[in-house]
């Protein structure tokens, strides 16, 4: 979990030689409902997102009848959360844009996954 699409676009060139498939889950990259329809049609060993991104895929739902949203975490083994700090010294967990976002997505989607599984680990 990144705070911007350019640091998740400097995460994917510096994971680049892992030669493993890669969700771009950030807004630059595709629009949501694009996001959706490759997380429906593809599965990936590697995830690279922010915030915002990533809660409105676990919040989108495919159908009404849907229970969950377009990202499960449900085989998801590790997050990572990126600190690096920005110009301004700001990272992911400080910067007023992504923060909110950052602890909304946690207690909305980790924790309930971590109270069922408790396997996921952070980074």
């Amino acid at each position: 979990i990144s705070a911007s699409a350019l640091r998740s676009v400097a995460i994917l060139k510096e994971i680049s030689g892992l030669n493993m498939r890669v969700a771009k889950l950030f807004a630059k990259h595709m629009n949501v409902n694009d996001q959706v329809e490759m997380l429906k049609n593809n599965t990936y060993a590697i995830a690279v997102g922010t915030p915002n991104r990533l809660l409105k895929l676990i919040e989108t739902k495919e159908t009404e009848k849907d229970e969950d949203g377009a990202l499960s975490l449900e085989h998801t083994e590790l997050i990572v959360i990126d600190c690096q700090e920005d110009k301004k010294k700001f990272t992911v967990c400080t910067m007023n844009d992504t923060a909110p976002d950052l602890m909304t997505f946690i207690q909305n989607a980790v924790v309930p996954e971590l109270e069922e599984r408790k396997t996921i680990k952070f980074g």
